[in-house]
């Protein structure tokens, strides 16, 4: 069953969502996604291999040390062959590219992005208004997210522990990317704004008691590891 699957993964996966965006943000520092600290190319490399390692194996005391050791930041290499490296030129909404209202303007931000770029043929900008309504409005093109049989948004119910914790997360990241020396990017910005409208539904859910009050499908406790996360 996926949503006993999905439960017995939620709070890594809570964990797994703020790393992913400090990884990119952060131009790839290499950092430890259950305790948010800057980690070694070692300890990072046996993080990017879950399934390899016991939880217990990839403890940060275990394998980079106590809160005294001194570690020098490490960038992944791949971001060396990506041209301008990992940290994005943009921030973008798949929500808010769908989105009636303001669909139409994130399609002429991804559209000014990618004008001028080497290889990168873009449409007449005369054109774009209609090419994202006959794509997102028509139906015209390939399907998109929300196109998608089978379950729908209101079939993915987390218990409160799991929206409390998404919550503690996405506070995290907007504390980190709302303060100095992030808060003068406009990536972060836009970034910070869009992980607001995110811990505002899922607030609003929690003071509306809209959480599944069955704690578990199958075993879903919160792992030990993550019962203080969000100090960090």
């Amino acid at each position: 069953d996926f949503l006993a699957w999905r439960d017995e993964r939620v709070f890594d996966e809570i964990k797994w969502y703020g790393w992913f965006i400090d990884y990119y943000m952060e131009g790839g520092l290499m950092r430890d996604m259950f305790t948010n600290k800057i980690t070694t190319p070692k300890h990072w490399y046996m993080l990017m291999m879950p399934t390899v390692y016991t939880v217990d194996e990839l403890r940060y005391d275990k394998v980079v040390g106590d809160d005294s050791v001194i570690v020098e930041p490490s960038y992944d290499p791949n971001c060396a062959l990506v041209s301008n490296g990992c940290e994005p030129v943009k921030v973008i909404s798949a929500e808010r590219l769908v989105d009636i209202q303001q669909g139409p303007a994130v399609g002429l931000e991804i559209a000014n992005v990618l004008e001028g770029r080497e290889g990168m043929s873009v449409i007449e900008p005369e054109a774009r208004g209609c090419i994202w309504r006959e794509l997102i409005v028509n139906k015209k093109g390939l399907k998109t997210f929300i196109d998608r049989d089978g379950y729908g948004e209101s079939d993915y119910s987390f218990t409160q522990e799991q929206l409390q914790k998404m919550v503690t997360e996405l506070t995290r990241l907007i504390n980190k990317y709302g303060s100095f020396p992030w808060d003068t990017k406009e990536t972060a910005q836009t970034l910070v704004d869009l992980l607001t409208d995110h811990r505002n539904l899922i607030s609003a859910d929690l003071e509306a008691n809209r959480f599944r009050k069955m704690q578990k499908r199958v075993s879903s406790p919160t792992p030990e590891r993550f019962q203080n996360i969000g100090n960090n």
